[in-house]
């Protein structure tokens, strides 16, 4: 009896462990995200679209609100830089990211920023987000779907 309680005692232990272990590794890809979104959002906001394109894989596809995937690096690039004039002073706040494997993983967050009318008149705006990103054999994670609706 006693060394089923050991045993025991030791597999919760070493549950406890992996599970601790599992939390740091997210913690740690979350900061890591929050790096890449800061820099996606920068880019944006500089409107250099040749640049922000580069953050996507070559088939990565985008889902924006109210309107059909968009495919393909290319056509991502061409989408995200017809909101420049429409969209500035964007920030992008990870919330959670949740590890699914060594190359892949799902970040949840939001984003804020200023929609501008037609005059010109700025008012605040923010949106919920999806990114599923993947790590490609060069070490670096780049969006593999991007998808974000209004708050």
């Amino acid at each position: 009896m006693k060394t089923l309680k050991t045993t025991q005692s030791l597999i919760l232990a070493a549950l406890i462990a992996c599970v601790s272990a599992a939390k740091a590794d997210d913690a740690s890809l979350k900061s890591a995200i929050q790096v890449l979104e800061n820099q996606w959002a920068a880019t944006y906001n500089a409107n250099d679209a040749e640049r922000l394109g580069l953050f996507y894989e070559l088939d990565a596809v985008l889902i924006p609100p109210g309107a059909p995937p968009v495919a393909g690096r290319a056509a991502i690039t061409q989408t995200l830089a017809g909101l420049f004039s429409v969209l500035k002073d964007l920030t992008l706040t990870v919330e959670e990211v949740r590890s699914l494997g060594d190359n892949y993983a799902v970040e949840i967050g939001n984003s804020t920023y200023q929609n501008v009318a037609e005059d010109g008149s700025l008012s605040p705006g923010s949106d919920n987000y999806q990114v599923v990103w993947h790590k490609g054999a060069d070490g670096k994670w780049r969006y593999a779907t991007d998808m974000f609706n209004s708050r």
